[in-house]
């Protein structure tokens, strides 16, 4: 759905209204902008919201582009709203595994977030750097649709990982670096590389270290794939985990498998270049 800015300068004289109070003819150009923006945002959620999309709205252009406005903002609304019920619903128990970005992030983040966020007069402005790198590209989102993604990514890590020991979590995030409290890295990506180079070795998960026969058979896993065929072994290797430990959840399964691209070809070189331990915690 298009309009022309004709259709859309009424919206925004409204809003221009509403952010002055009345008490001013006018507003500064960057002003008119950021709540022009603000209006093709709430349209643009308009159309992706199932529900909204299907009310009939008037014929009359100008009352069209009111009526997406509208149904959008309160999509907007809806989404802060169900976005902040996970969020309440995580941070009881959310673990960050002794690193700062994930904690500093998410419990100070997001929940500054929600104090600060303009659904009226800035929804394309989430505020946040974001700047935990979690697994699903949520960067090229703006606004609320940011964060939501962001919090439901977090939220699956948070499914994944607590499913495991703690002890098991710190010391493959410790091998990984010393320093892990202080870097910026994904968690969740770290620790199922380590997971699935434990089905590949034929060795228990949860401990620690390789013998060399368990190394043996890694390296012999790897060298009997090309990458393409390696990543879909990978993936059934994901899907077989799910199934034993985590009730077959398919969306846990679709945010992991997002990693295995790159994992796979960083994998394959580290075996071809004899450094198995820069990937995995041997």
């Amino acid at each position: 759905m298009s309009f022309e800015t004709e259709e859309l300068m009424p919206i925004v004289a409204e809003l221009a209204d509403k952010y002055t109070g009345k008490e001013s003819t006018s507003i500064t150009y960057e002003k008119a902008r950021q709540l022009m923006e603000a209006v093709l945002y709430c349209i643009h959620e308009y159309e992706g919201d199932g529900e909204k999309g299907q009310e009939l709205l008037s014929m009359d252009g100008k009352s069209v582009a009111k009526r997406a406005y509208s149904l959008g903002y309160e999509a907007v609304q809806k989404k802060v709203k169900e976005t902040q019920i996970l969020y309440n619903e995580i941070i009881p128990d959310f673990k960050y595994y002794e690193n700062r970005c994930y904690y500093d992030t998410f419990a100070k983040g997001i929940s500054s977030f929600f104090l600060y966020y303009d659904p009226r007069f800035q929804p394309q402005n989430h505020i946040l750097t974001l700047d935990y790198p979690v697994l699903y590209p949520v960067y090229t989102l703006q606004g609320i649709d940011a964060i939501s993604a962001f919090v439901k990514c977090v939220s699956l890590e948070q499914v994944f990982l607590g499913k495991l020991p703690d002890e098991y979590v710190l010391h493959v995030l410790r091998a990984y670096s010393p320093d892990q409290g202080e870097l910026i890295i994904n968690l969740a990506g770290i620790v199922l590389r380590n997971i699935l180079g434990c089905l590949m070795a034929g060795k228990r998960v949860n401990t620690q270290g390789y013998t060399p026969w368990e190394l043996e058979r890694l390296i012999n896993y790897v060298n009997r794939n090309n990458t393409v065929s390696l990543e879909q072994e990978m993936k059934g290797l994901v899907d077989e985990m799910l199934q034993s430990g985590y009730d077959g959840l398919e969306e846990l399964g679709d945010y992991l498998k997002t990693d295995l691209h790159d994992f796979c070809y960083e994998l394959s070189y580290a075996v071809k270049n004899q450094c198995v331990n820069s990937i995995l915690a041997i």
